[in-house]
């Protein structure tokens, strides 16, 4: 009576098992064809997903440092749409500099419509424990990459 109960328990674990091997399919990503397509008429391209943040109507008053550097660096004036909901899209791009090792480009909507973007070049570091942190470089106005390159008052363009 215990040789039935203890196989059955057996093939039970074994099916358990069997339904727990890791998933090595390459992940995918989707990303907004119109972003997409914005920031490749700069002659940028997206690696990856960075950051949304939605501000509802009349809340970007709670935001003042964050909405003056996107002003005064990136060129971006938010003020007309202060009542509206906008939303602010991160992709880091697959484009580095010698300098910076994550640019990152934002892309403001409002409506469906895109409203304003911006370029943030940043220095990705790992620490001895494999802690990554950020540190913020400079933000500038959306430039198309050949006139990062030609430039080079952020470095270089490496990938």
């Amino acid at each position: 009576m215990k040789k039935p109960l203890f196989l059955t328990l057996m093939l039970l674990m074994l099916l358990m098992l069997a339904g727990c091997k890791e998933n090595l399919e390459a992940r995918t990503e989707y990303f907004d064809k119109k972003h997409v397509d914005f920031l490749s008429d700069y002659g940028w391209r997206i690696d990856r997903f960075g950051s949304e943040m939605k501000y509802a109507p009349r809340t970007m008053a709670a935001f003042p440092e964050h909405l003056s550097i996107v002003k005064a660096e990136g060129h971006v004036d938010l003020a007309a749409y202060s009542d509206k909901e906008v939303i602010e899209t991160g992709y880091i791009l697959k484009e580095q500099t010698d300098r910076y090792n994550q640019i990152v480009g934002y892309i403001f909507e409002s409506e469906g419509k895109i409203i304003g973007s911006y370029l943030e070049f940043n220095q990705e570091i790992t620490d001895s424990n494999g802690t990554v942190r950020v540190e913020r470089g400079e933000t500038t106005p959306l430039l198309r990459k050949a006139e990062v390159d030609e430039e080079r008052l952020w470095g270089q363009i490496t990938l």
